[in-house]
């Protein structure tokens, strides 16, 4: 692959408003920032400590949810025979899926996760007849499934956390126990003098289990909102929102409270906020100073017929054939039947419009997939906008394209860029400046509570 094409797929991936990708990047440059100045500071018991509670964390975090959703769709989808790439968004509006299932063509796509694993797979089927099975009763039976599969993913992953938090805490306390025991042994020392500190926040693990206000509640269907049901990103912000919760009511005394305070609000800031922030203050500086709209994904701006579109000067007659004040219905005809049109090649190539193929191999639009016109909408003006001012540019058409998708290499580097350094040294320096100044040292205080405790016993 051309070093140019893999360019473009970082950038694709990475400026994605919907990919996890991002957030993964930032989150590892956090929990290894963390962790490194675990062990530096609080010796190997606090780097195991935090090790577990990061690194275990992130995994459940990035892979609890389509773990969960991908047991439910090879079991429950499965032996329903119920398709689980069917949007059901699509289904839910009457005048969309009647749409879907008269211009059904191709094949399901296949999970590319599962791909080598056929048993796993859901039975092979047409876009027509997954569409037909999923109508079946109106919809109201995929309706259901999907959403009870999203809670269910939500809900046990979040329960995955408060096992690791739990058997996290335990492990920390056994290797402090093991340390004292040690210590007895070889040095002969005795602890019989260290006054106990009775803390309201330190608790063992068995007395949070038994505390029924530090369970998570999940509330119920009428509360989850589309963006959670359909975003990824948005999915996850439920998770961090649940592991802050649990990470605060876990907190093992008054100093680690505020130390994941500390932590997990800048975290959440820096990891969803902040990088946005930059990346589109760039975005406007770039197209109101310079001329360079970056607004569109960089598929679209490296694409080659939007460079042909520039050229010919139709972007603007293109966009127009597009019936704004048409139905639902008519909009979805002039997808499928103007293959050509620069909004609908733009739109396949964000994604928007998905895509499978037929019999003969040939690419189709996939119909079960939802096409959000609010998107389309958008990048149309976007496209416009790129038109007007590539008319105002006076240069090559060539050299604007390269313009436009140098800036926005710029623009999603510096988002990655400036949150992985305040993620990878602010948030780290805080905390422990903060511990600094409550407990005038940067060592564990947590291991300190738990020898106070073990021998006031």
């Amino acid at each position: 692959m051309p070093i140019n094409n893999i360019t473009s797929s970082i950038i694709s991936t990475l400026g994605n408003k919907e990919s996890l990708v991002p957030i993964m990047i930032k989150d590892g440059v956090d929990s290894g920032s963390l962790t490194y100045h675990s062990y530096k500071a609080g010796g190997a018991i606090e780097g195991k400590d935090r090790a577990i509670d990061e690194f275990g964390t992130q995994a459940i975090w990035i892979g609890g949810i389509p773990f969960y959703k991908k047991m439910i769709d090879t079991t429950i989808y499965k032996k329903e025979n119920i398709h689980p790439g069917v949007d059901i968004r699509v289904v839910e509006n009457p005048e969309y899926a009647k749409w879907a299932k008269d211009n059904a063509k191709g094949k399901m796509p296949d999970d590319g996760f599962l791909k080598k694993l056929k048993f796993l797979q859901p039975k092979e089927q047409t876009v027509k007849s997954a569409m037909n099975k999923a109508l079946e009763d109106g919809g109201n039976k995929v309706d259901y499934l999907y959403k009870t599969k999203v809670v269910a993913a939500t809900a046990l992953t979040l329960g995955s956390f408060f096992a690791l938090t739990m058997m996290k805490q335990k492990n920390t306390k056994d290797n402090v126990i093991y340390e004292i025991n040690s210590e007895k042994q070889s040095k002969k020392v005795s602890f019989s003098s260290i006054k106990t500190e009775n803390n309201p926040l330190f608790t063992d693990i068995a007395d949070f289990s038994k505390k029924s206000n530090n369970k998570p509640s999940f509330k119920g269907l009428n509360d989850v909102t589309n963006s959670i049901l359909f975003n990824p990103v948005s999915n996850m912000q439920v998770i961090d929102a649940g592991i802050t919760t649990a990470r605060l009511g876990c907190s093992r005394n008054t100093t680690e409270f505020m130390e994941h305070a500390i932590k997990e609000g800048g975290f959440l800031f820096f990891l969803y906020k902040f990088g946005k922030i930059v990346e589109n203050k760039i975005n406007q500086y770039s197209s109101d100073k310079l001329g360079i709209p970056i607004d569109t994904e960089i598929d679209v701006i490296t694409d080659e017929n939007l460079k042909k579109a520039l050229d010919n000067k139709n972007i603007s007659s293109d966009v127009d054939k597009l019936p704004k004040n048409g139905t639902l219905t008519e909009k979805l005809n002039f997808i499928i039947k103007n293959p050509d049109n620069i909004l609908v090649q733009a739109a396949k190539k964000s994604k928007i419009v998905s895509e499978t193929v037929d019999n003969k191999g040939k690419s189709v639009v996939d119909t079960s997939k939802f096409i959000d016109m609010e998107n389309i909408d958008n990048l149309a003006q976007n496209l416009k906008t790129i038109e007007d001012k590539f008319t105002k540019s006076g240069i090559s058409s060539e050299k604007f394209v390269k313009n436009m998708k140098y800036m926005k290499i710029a623009s999603v580097g510096a988002n990655i860029v400036t949150s992985c350094a305040f993620l990878g040294y602010l948030i780290p320096k805080a905390v422990y400046k903060y511990r600094e100044f409550k407990t005038g040292t940067t060592g564990f205080h947590v291991t300190n509570d738990i020898k106070k405790k073990q021998n006031a016993a």
